[in-house]
């Protein structure tokens, strides 16, 4: 009787065995990340984890240099995004990596993957637009070349302006569109799209109306105070800089030169020692004086002379008794 019930009781644990034996195995996979996909683009630094087709969010993903010697700024853990990606940075110099992927308790195994140093040398595309007056083009470049039979769509970036070349251009062999200045007196601002290989550009630019009497000269001063006035652009009030444009180019004002010249004004102390009777026009000299007094006593001394000898033959004559 004991014996079959320890038959029976061997029997019982041999069938419980077997039945947790798969799941055991199933927890084993789990841990070992069996369920678990990583991929490696080697070109654009991406890792992508998913899991039975589905992203990944939340991984770990630990990367490390296969070779010690190595230098490499990715090695470090990352966690994936709601897409299951994680954005590597790019090396200086290819370099083999290892990856271990960590999500819900599972763990992957080692993942081996070979970046490859960017191209330094390679410029981005790019749209350049250019005005000069009424000549507008709009230059599509990649790598330092022009990028011929490309589309270039432009567009208003506000719906309510109005522009003649909004649509869809394609450049020629030079990579260029040429597009027109706007009409009216306003400005305009368009984005300019497209595509090369694969990669989109855009690019916002704004352009500037042509005045075709911009180059003309204003007949009177009329018209050019009502040319400013068109044209003004300051950021005060727009009757002050008017006024002040007309005050300062009044053709009324007098100019610099004119006035009474510098050496016309009041005398000063340096011009009073130039006035009064001429140098030569001053008293005579001391030896002049002395030959002016020197004749006229002479010529006393002759009048005296004559003058005694009047008096001499005055009175009445010698035969006159007394």
């Amino acid at each position: 009787m004991n014996r079959y019930r320890l038959l029976a009781a061997t029997l019982a644990m041999i069938m419980v065995v077997s039945a947790l034996a798969p799941l055991g195995a199933a927890a084993t996979d789990e841990e070992n990340g069996d369920d678990l996909v990583v991929d490696v683009d080697e070109e654009q630094y991406v890792v992508t984890v998913e899991s039975n087709e589905s992203a990944v969010a939340n991984a770990t993903v630990d990367v490390t240099t296969t070779d010690d010697n190595d230098s490499y700024d990715g090695t470090s853990e990352h966690t994936t995004d709601d897409d299951g990606l994680v954005e590597l940075p790019a090396p200086d110099s290819d370099v083999d990596i290892g990856l271990e992927v960590t999500a819900d308790d599972a763990t992957t195994e080692t993942k081996t993957a070979t970046l490859e140093a960017s191209d330094d040398d390679e410029e981005a595309p790019s749209i350049e637009v250019d005005q000069d007056g009424e000549n507008v083009t709009a230059t599509v470049s990649a790598d330092g070349d022009g990028v011929a039979d490309t589309n270039v769509t432009v567009d208003t970036v506000d719906d309510n302006d109005s522009y003649a070349d909004v649509g869809t251009h394609t450049t020629d062999e030079n990579g260029t569109v040429a597009l027109e200045a706007p009409d009216g007196n306003e400005s305009v601002e368009l984005t300019l799209e497209t595509t090369v290989d694969d990669e989109s550009v855009e690019e916002t630019t704004t352009l500037e109306p042509v005045d075709e009497d911009e180059d003309a000269d204003a007949d009177n001063f009329g018209s050019l105070v009502s040319s400013f006035a068109q044209d003004n652009d300051s950021d005060g009030p727009p009757g002050l800089s008017i006024a002040s444009f007309a005050v300062e180019n009044n053709p009324g004002n007098a100019p610099d030169h004119a006035g009474p010249p510098d050496h016309a004004g009041p005398s000063g102390d340096d011009d009073d020692d130039g006035q009064g009777p001429p140098a030569h026009a001053g008293p005579a000299d001391d030896d002049e004086d002395d030959e002016d007094e020197e004749d006229g006593g002479d010529e006393s001394d002759d009048d005296e002379a004559e003058a005694d000898e009047d008096d001499d033959d005055s009175g009445p004559p010698n035969h006159a008794g007394p």
